[in-house]
């Protein structure tokens, strides 16, 4: 009764630790997606890329890889818009 309880509590802990090991993984891609992300976010309404279309960052780590783009913030369009909607109404 000893030995199988014995490999019994080994199966449980090499499947535990398994587990384990992927949740960690999981996590620390969730974590590296949310700081590329917002790496990406501050980059794009910086006044250092006003020449730039697009800010373009990538990040990877063991097993992943991600790359993110979004456009440059132009406020001035968005006022030029707003203005225009302003005159017709």
């Amino acid at each position: 009764m000893t030995v199988e309880a014995a490999g019994v509590i080994a199966a449980v802990l090499v499947t535990f630790m398994v587990l384990m090991g992927q949740a960690m993984s999981w996590s620390a891609r969730t974590a590296g997606n949310f700081r590329l992300h917002e790496t990406v976010e501050r980059e794009r309404h910086q006044i250092g890329h006003d020449r730039e279309e697009r800010i373009q960052r990538q990040a990877g780590g063991r097993n992943w890889s991600l790359e993110i783009s979004a456009p440059v913030f132009r406020p001035e369009n968005l006022l030029r818009m707003w203005s225009l909607v302003e005159d017709r109404t």
